[in-house]
């Protein structure tokens, strides 16, 4: 838009580049006539070798001399008085160029630019108006007038305007689109929803302006022209892998797993070879309790791609839930692959800590530390390893380092202060990286224990308590060791009834035996 942007790329290149680059541009430009010649010298001087910005404005000053009738140079001087603070300059030769090119666009633009800064957005307005007659479908610069309008809360204005650019242009769907923006604003979402519409009619493939109002429809909840548009595109754009995850993303969070399924079976029929939507169509039918049918769909999906991995997890998770040594056995298999990739090492690790193979689990981040030396994720996957064998001292040797590396990373800053909290040192040092982590991820429940714990260990109950029930209150998945750590603070707290019902839970939730015997000290406790 601003004819002074190559000044923004010059550094980029080398001087021979530059110039050669410019010599080409100018040559069309100008026929390189002497005065000419002399002109193009004068503004390469004011573009790259200038300085200071009143050498510069010298320089295009001589080249303009040269070169009377380029207007070109004339906008690059006005763009030069505007960037440089020069507003009388700048309005001066912007409104004798604007008398006589009423219609160019960078003047328009650049002279509203001028009037806005000198508070004069009328006459900013003005001429972005008479522009918009003649060319209606130039989005930048109705866009440019319409944040005028919203920045002085002119509704009504900005909408009259539109209206009458409606009745000259019916079918131009930008401003259609502005008019939506502005209901939006006034909270009118009723006709915002109709003027979105509208303009998805004027121009269905336009995807951008489809995105933007989804997501305003999803704001409202409008479901039903939510699936109604994404299914519309996809009837004429069968192949966009994009708005096909939206339509399937939109299924699975409506739990709509009957028209998820349809929709992937359907794809699938005609698209074999597609791991992700296999995926997806795995995990549908997971989500539908289906699970033999997913387990079979899962097992479809070949080595070489995320989704791979993503199959084995579900795969994993699957048999863990029906038959713990049918999965152990699962996972022996697999450690027989020949597959070295980074994720697969983290997620074997990962599994076998979850069921209570923690030295396995320690074995394989190990092995995958061999091939992919200092990667943080086999390091965190290690260390998860080491809490599990409650060897705090060897997770502070390998995670610590990591704090240097990732200073904001809310869970290496978590492992490194909950170990110094189990170790019952330093806790000082680990109120200090788990507030920072807390502060990094608020909601996270790992971390809100972690520090519940740490008030625990500095005899502060009653923060304790307020950390670990809204740690208790965030969990997803059963996580017996908070469990405990709350009963704890109950405990402490003489509400015997309520520990003794987290310490029961605990006990018979967990698998890691450590942790059960742990439990079942606390539970002598209760009756």
């Amino acid at each position: 838009m601003q004819p002074f942007i190559l000044k923004h790329y010059l550094k980029n290149f080398s001087s021979l580049v530059i110039l050669c680059s410019l010599l080409i541009f100018f040559s069309e430009k100008f026929s390189l006539a002497d005065s000419k010649e002399e002109a193009y010298y004068y503004f390469l001087l004011s573009q790259i070798v200038a300085k200071d910005p009143a050498e510069a404005e010298a320089h295009l000053q001589k080249a303009i001399k040269l070169e009377k009738k380029s207007l070109y140079l004339k906008k690059v001087l006005m763009a030069y008085y505007l960037e440089n603070k020069k507003l009388e300059e700048a309005r001066d030769l912007g409104e004798n160029l604007y008398k006589k090119n009423p219609y160019d666009k960078e003047i328009v633009w650049l002279l509203s630019r001028v009037y806005l800064q000198e508070n004069r957005p009328n006459r900013a307005i003005m001429i972005l108006e008479k522009y918009l007659e003649k060319e209606p479908k130039d989005q930048e610069i109705l866009s440019f007038l319409i944040s005028l309008f919203l920045q002085q809360k002119e509704w009504d204005q900005a909408l009259l305007k539109l209206e009458q650019l409606e009745k000259m242009h019916p079918q131009n769907h930008a401003i259609f689109l502005f008019k939506a923006r502005i209901y939006r604003e006034k909270e009118d979402y009723k006709a915002a929803e109709k003027a979105y519409l509208k303009a998805i009619e004027l121009s269905p493939d336009n995807k951008p302006l489809i995105l933007e109002a989804l997501q305003f429809l999803e704001d409202i909840s409008a479901k039903e022209e939510i699936e109604k548009i994404l299914i519309d595109y996809l009837l004429k754009n069968p192949e966009d892998k994009d708005f096909l995850r939206l339509l399937l993303g939109f299924y699975l969070e409506q739990k709509d797993l009957e028209k998820s399924e349809n929709l992937l079976k359907s794809y699938l029929e005609k698209h074999k070879d597609q791991p992700e939507f296999l995926f997806y169509l795995g995990l549908t039918l997971e989500y539908k309790d289906k699970t033999n049918e997913a387990l079979k769909i899962y097992k479809e999906i070949p080595p070489g791609s995320i989704w791979y991995i993503e199959a084995q997890r579900r795969i994993f998770e699957i048999l863990k839930k029906k038959n713990l040594e049918e999965a152990k056995s699962y996972l022996e298999g697999l450690r027989k692959v020949d597959y070295k990739e980074k994720s697969f090492f983290v997620f074997l690790s990962n599994a076998y800590e979850s069921i209570d193979l923690c030295e396995k689990g320690a074995e394989i981040a190990k092995t995958g530390l061999i091939n992919y030396p200092e990667d943080p994720d086999l390091i965190l996957a290690l260390a998860s390893n080491y809490a599990c064998l409650e060897n705090y001292e060897e997770i502070l040797k390998i995670v610590e380092p990591l704090l240097k590396r990732f200073p904001e990373d809310a869970y290496v800053l978590n492992f490194v202060g909950y170990s110094l909290v189990e170790l019952n040192r330093d806790l000082d040092r680990a109120e200090s990286l788990l507030l920072k982590a807390n502060q990094l991820k608020p909601e996270d429940p790992y971390i809100l224990d972690s520090l519940g714990w740490l008030y625990y260990k500095k005899g502060d109950y009653e923060k304790a308590r307020t950390y670990l029930e809204k740690a208790v209150e965030k969990l997803k998945v059963d996580e017996p060791v908070i469990w405990t750590h709350l009963g704890e603070i109950y405990l402490k707290l003489g509400n015997k009834e309520k520990a003794c019902e987290l310490f029961k839970k605990a006990h018979q939730k967990t698998i890691h035996q450590r942790e059960k015997k742990n439990f079942e000290k606390l539970l002598n406790s209760c009756p």
